[in-house]
C-alpha cells in the first residue's frame, strides 16, 4: 500500500493573518488496519456518528498505519492505495468522491525482540473539514 503525506505551512499576509495550507510532501509506503471502535453508536464500517456540544455532526472513523517512518501530528495522510493503486479510502457522499482525508493522533516507534526499530504505527482520524485548500486560522 501507498499514501500521500502532506504537511503543514504557515503564511501571513499583509493584513498580518495566517493562512494554513497543505502542502504534498512526498508518498510513503505503508500497510493500513481499520481500528474497532467502541460504543453502541460503532456501525459494521467502522464510523461512529455523535453530536458535539454545539450539536454539530461528527463523523469518526479511524485507522492504523504501518510505516516505514515517524510521521509528525502536523501531517495530514491522503490517498491511500492499495497493491494494484487503486484508492482505498473516498468520501462517496461528496461531489466527485474526493480521496479522504485523515490527521495524526499518535504516532510511535514498534520494536523488535532485538531491540530495534521494525515500523513506526500512526493512528489517523478521519479530518472533519475534507479539504486541504488554504484555510485562515
Amino acid at each position: 500500500m501507498k499514501c500521500d503525506i502532506y504537511v503543514q505551512q504557515n503564511t501571513q499576509t499583509d493584513s498580518g493573518s495566517i493562512n494554513r495550507e497543505w502542502i504534498y510532501d512526498k508518498t510513503i509506503d505503508c500497510k493500513i488496519e481499520p481500528m474497532k471502535l467502541g460504543g453502541s453508536m460503532n456501525r459494521g464500517d467502522n464510523k461512529a456518528f455523535d453530536v458535539g456540544p454545539q450539536n454539530e455532526y461528527h463523523e469518526m472513523f479511524q485507522l492504523k498505519m504501518k510505516s516505514p517512518i515517524l510521521i509528525s501530528r502536523r501531517s495530514r495522510i491522503s490517498s491511500i492505495k492499495g497493491s494494484d493503486g487503486k484508492i482505498i479510502y473516498q468520501e462517496f457522499d461528496r461531489y466527485g468522491q474526493p480521496d479522504m482525508i485523515f490527521e495524526i493522533t499518535a504516532s510511535h516507534a514498534e520494536i523488535d525482540p532485538f531491540g530495534k526499530i521494525a515500523y513506526y504505527e500512526t493512528t489517523l482520524q478521519r479530518v472533519m473539514v475534507q479539504y486541504n485548500d488554504a484555510t485562515s486560522s
